[in-house]
């Protein structure tokens, strides 16, 4: 059996040109519509040039916070050697900043103290959750746009002849080759998370 995997809402809000990477990005209310989708859902959003990207809380356990102690800027990251680097530090001693051994180092420090190994390797990583996966077959999960039905399918021929509706353009919609067919489209529950980011 095939399977095709769902896309996740970091891939959603992430994806230039996007519903929701548009709201959080090209709108007159983007501040506003970043600031409840991190209340609902975590993490944080970090500029990158003109953007923003979301961070899921995950990658944000995974990662370290420093703040200068001269402009009290603070800063995010996941590679701490990479950073370090960067900034003319070695990555032990912004170990010993985030353990607590130092208190400061070359004007930053530790936002907050957390367990970090002696050497450049990092604390216990957490697991994203995997990407849902639906299978490719007979069945489906549709949804009526004019109505707001959501219909389960367990075959397509004869609900497309109950109702109809052209069965190679229902399997199309169910394969994600098309958006739509008179009405009908794939039921992705991601959908309820961008209604609830958007403008009433």
């Amino acid at each position: 059996m095939e399977y095709r995997e769902l896309r996740t809402l970091e891939q959603a809000v992430n994806t230039r040109g996007s519903r929701l990477w548009t709201k959080m990005n090209d709108n007159s209310k983007s501040a506003k519509q970043r600031e409840i989708f991190v209340q609902q859902n975590g993490g944080f959003f970090k500029q990158d040039g003109r953007y923003w990207i979301w961070v899921c809380p995950e990658d944000e356990q995974n990662g370290y916070w420093l703040i200068n102690i001269h402009t009290n800027q603070k800063e995010f990251f996941s590679n701490m050697s990479k950073w370090a680097e960067e900034h003319g530090m070695t990555a032990v001693k912004v170990c010993e900043l985030l353990n607590g051994k130092r208190k400061t180092y070359k004007g930053w420090t530790a936002v907050e103290q957390r367990e970090v190994k002696e050497t450049t390797g990092s604390h216990v990583k957490v697991k994203k959750k995997p990407p849902e996966k639906v299978a490719i077959m007979k069945s489906a999960t549709f949804k009526n746009t004019k109505t707001n039905e959501i219909c389960f399918v367990e075959n397509i021929p004869e609900f497309a002849e109950a109702r109809g509706l052209d069965k190679k353009s229902l399997y199309k919609v169910a394969n994600g080759i098309e958006k739509s067919h008179k009405n009908y489209k794939l039921y992705n529950p991601l959908e309820i998370v961008e209604d609830s980011n958007s403008d009433k």
